[in-house]
């Protein structure tokens, strides 16, 4: 039988990587939104690193851009973001980005690079409300068809 110890800290960080997705409680938590990005696509990098810090920074040299990206304080203290432009060159994969907090701690979070993009969540043909037109259309069709087996009914009688 082997015997595994664990340190607190250990237990701490097990505990918050078991936490519930989409918190970022833990320290030195980085996420990207949207994970899945067309190349020229804009992704938003964020961590959270402990409280106090005073910078970050995103290790852009992997998509192509600055070796080092400063990331914008957020309005809780330790939280950090950055908007970034893909870029339109960049290969199609799965891309691993370290983000790096002021106090050496980091988190690397995984990106996807996508001929096809993320997965449409939107859009189509209620995204800009109903269109008149053809509901217009649509209305005098049914009206038409209507008027059609009134006419037929009458006659068979």
């Amino acid at each position: 039988m082997r015997r595994i110890l664990l340190s607190g800290a250990t237990l701490a960080g097990t505990a918050a990587a078991l936490a519930l997705p989409g918190a970022a409680s833990a320290e030195g938590a980085g996420t990207v939104s949207p994970e899945t990005v067309r190349p020229g696509g804009r992704v938003t990098f964020s961590t959270v690193c402990a409280e106090g810090v005073k910078s970050a920074e995103v290790a852009g040299a992997t998509l192509g851009l600055s070796a080092r990206i400063p990331m914008e304080p957020g309005k809780a203290s330790g939280t950090f973001s950055v908007g970034v432009d893909v870029p339109a060159t960049v290969t199609a994969g799965t891309y691993s980005v370290s983000i790096d907090c002021g106090d050496g701690s980091s988190s690397v979070v995984r990106l996807v690079v996508s001929p096809t993009g993320g997965v449409p969540t939107g859009g189509g043909s209620t995204a800009q409300g109903p269109n008149r037109t053809l509901m217009a259309a649509g209305g005098g069709l049914l009206l038409l068809g209507a008027a059609g087996a009134l006419a037929l009914r009458r006659r068979s009688v």
